[in-house]
């Protein structure tokens, strides 16, 4: 009996070797991706400092400080979309988590 076995036959410990290299992987992953959550955030704030000291610039030289502070609107904006954007990437807050909906979904799939 001459039986061909295309795949290859791993020992116990080599098995358990890929096992633990996929979750190693698995795991750098998700600290990546938290670190790009981690520079966005601090790309964000550079951004977002920038732009507010341009718009009052542009109001102090345009209207000035005796007229309505109109920049706080999108300065409360900015502040806004920092706060999420903290929350994600600093306070391992799961409302935004991309693996807790990935599980829901599975586990809706499985059912």
């Amino acid at each position: 009996m001459n039986t061909e076995n295309n795949e290859e036959d791993f020992s116990p410990h080599q098995s358990l070797q890929v096992i633990a290299d996929m979750i190693e992987k698995v795991q750098n992953d998700k600290v990546r991706r938290l670190a790009k959550k981690r520079v966005a955030f601090k790309k964000a704030v550079v951004i977002t400092s920038f732009l507010s000291i341009m718009i009052t610039l542009i109001w102090f030289f345009t209207t000035g400080p005796q007229s309505y502070f109109w920049p706080m609107w999108p300065m409360i904006g900015f502040a806004f979309s920092l706060l999420i954007q903290y929350m994600e990437a600093y306070s391992g807050n799961t409302f935004f988590s991309e693996d807790k909906e990935y599980k829901k979904l599975k586990a809706k799939q499985n059912n």
